[in-house]
């Protein structure tokens, strides 16, 4: 069956010639491994080589739900953040569907099976994990190495374009919408999710625990997490409740009722542990959280003032604790 998408020169738009194991072009020349060509030959930003190392250790170094058995521990949480319901993924059914940041095919699993056509690329080599990660999802996947600011696609080539937790790990959040707006058709469709900006004090926290732990190797990023996860996990099993009786306005904090663990979370420092994912992976989660060097927190009138400026029709925008949902259409 003939590709309804076909890859092009991420920096000319050329056409691509296969040969000896490259796809090439008259500037380019890009390795193909397994089937999947990897068109970031070079980063010249130290800090998003960093994001793209610290991810492709991260999903390279873990099975976290790439395979049949870990895959319904985190389906839910997935679909919470995304904001969707099983019903839900019908807008993807039938459509030509591109995953940027796709890492190694996890949350993909939800929508690759429904798509006419399904592209993932990732700039971290997690995504040649994404192969065998979306086998049983019955859909053959399109995949390449590549930059959602360099993306390897014609303009106007896809009807939704599905970023699940990536545009705030580029030098810029809006350019990073903005970069893949592009490759979707007018009137398409793009779902994303962006952390959002927390409680002054969990930001101090958070950009101070970052500048120590973000410099460190995979390794010792990952043990340096495991006092803050033992933490989280005591403090879950003692299973403490406060009282906030007022607000707490100049530090974010609404008065009400806690369980002491989340309250720590939400408010002071990133504390993770969730018991059905265990130690390894609630370590892991963690460790996403304060080893990439890019990691943007927005706020929502900043989401609305991309769309305006990138003439994009907001459909939603849905607060969680941690981030915001976004399905905007692309109006011209």
């Amino acid at each position: 069956m003939q590709r309804i998408v076909q890859w092009v020169d991420p920096y000319t738009n050329e056409p691509l010639l296969e040969e000896n194991g490259f796809l090439i072009s008259s500037t380019g020349k890009y390795a193909l491994h397994d089937g999947i060509p990897n068109f970031v030959t070079k980063l010249n930003d130290p800090l998003q080589e960093q994001v793209q190392i610290s991810f492709g250790n991260k999903w390279t170094k873990s099975q976290f739900g790439q395979d049949d058995s870990d895959f319904p521990k985190i389906k839910d949480v997935m679909l919470e953040m995304m904001n969707l319901n099983e019903s839900d993924l019908s807008i993807f059914q039938d459509k030509v569907v591109l995953d940027a940041g796709i890492g190694s095919g996890s949350s993909a699993r939800l929508w690759a099976l429904q798509a006419k056509e399904f592209h993932g690329i990732d700039i971290s080599i997690a995504v040649y994990r994404a192969k065998n990660a979306l086998k049983s999802s019955g859909k053959e996947p399109i995949l390449a190495q590549a930059d959602l600011n360099a993306l390897p696609y014609r303009d106007e080539s896809f009807d939704i374009i599905v970023s699940n937790g990536v545009f705030h790990h580029t030098p810029n959040t809006k350019n990073a919408l903005k970069n893949c707006i592009k490759k979707l058709k007018i009137g398409g469709l793009c779902l994303f999710y962006i952390y959002k900006k927390k409680a002054p004090l969990r930001e101090f926290a958070d950009d101070y625990i970052r500048s120590k732990v973000s410099d460190l190797p995979h390794d010792l990023a990952m043990e340096a997490m495991k006092p803050i996860t033992n933490f989280a996990k005591s403090l879950h099993e003692q299973s403490i409740k406060i009282q906030v009786p007022n607000d707490v306005e100049i530090l974010g904090i609404k008065k009400g009722e806690y369980d002491l663990q989340r309250f720590i979370y939400q408010f002071f420092f990133k504390c993770f542990w969730n018991d059905s994912w265990g130690f390894e992976y609630s370590n892991l989660t963690n460790y996403d959280w304060y080893h990439p060097k890019f990691a943007w927190r927005h706020t929502e009138k900043e989401i609305q003032d991309w769309c305006k400026e990138l003439n994009l029709e907001t459909k939603y925008v849905k607060e969680s604790e941690s981030g915001y949902t976004c399905l905007v259409k692309k109006l011209s």
